[in-house]
């Protein structure tokens, strides 16, 4: 799956093994970064193709994003190819997606 980049000085590090994150963003380590006057979230190669999530903080865009992600998996379809990324993420883990 291609990720987008962005400038390393906007990119917030985050720790993925903490607990108060979804478990979504823990196994998937979307892309966290910071823009002007917001947060950005995105796993995907744009942000028109992938998941995005906004937020105040680096977390509101993270539980956005799980948001988001959790709504295009209800709606996916077959040629999805970010979604099936995502379940073969899970699959390799023996882990059921929600």
């Amino acid at each position: 799956m291609e990720q987008m980049n962005v400038e390393e000085s906007a990119k917030i590090e985050i720790d993925f093994t903490d607990e108060v994150l979804p478990k979504s963003a823990q196994k998937l380590q979307p892309l966290v970064w910071k823009e002007i006057n917001s947060f950005s979230c995105l796993l995907g190669p744009d942000k028109t193709q992938g998941i995005l999530g906004s937020g105040d903080t680096p977390l509101l865009a993270i539980v956005d994003w799980d948001m988001h992600l959790t709504n295009r998996l209800a709606e996916a379809k077959e040629d999805d190819h970010l979604i099936q990324y995502v379940k073969d993420v899970y699959k390799a883990d023996d882990t059921e997606v929600w």
